[in-house]
């Protein structure tokens, strides 16, 4: 699951960089490139979003994995478990999570550029 990270990441980069480069003329034209940047915002915290699930996920297996070795009674495997539903209180929530400093100054750092670019159309800077 931590390769999902890696790759949700990857991805959102990625589709950001070919939204920049595809839409620089229309962004920087006129005041419609506000909207193209709230759209982009749109779609990087969907990323963000799954980003935290995936890490919130990789935290309740490992705490289901850590109760079926402390558990002695799982060692014949009677009672084993692998629900990780009754956990939940366990890991904090994927909102929570998607505020946790590594994950924030990556996120962040693109919906900073993007409200950057906003103030500055908005401000008459790229006319």
């Amino acid at each position: 699951m931590a390769n999902n990270s890696f790759l949700i990441k990857g991805w959102a980069m990625t589709l950001m960089s070919a939204l920049i480069a595809f839409g620089k003329e229309s962004i920087l034209a006129s005041n419609n490139g506000v909207f193209y940047l709230v759209a982009m915002a749109g779609i990087l915290v969907p990323f963000w979003w799954l980003d935290a699930f995936y890490l919130r996920q990789e935290r309740l297996f490992r705490k289901v994995y850590q109760r079926a070795i402390e558990d002695p009674a799982a060692n014949n495997r009677t009672r084993f478990d692998m629900n990780p539903n009754d956990l939940t209180g366990s890991v904090q929530s994927v909102w929570k999570l998607m505020f946790t400093d590594f994950m924030k100054w990556f996120y962040l750092s693109f919906l900073s550029l993007i409200l950057l670019a906003i103030v500055g159309i908005l401000a008459g800077f790229f006319v």
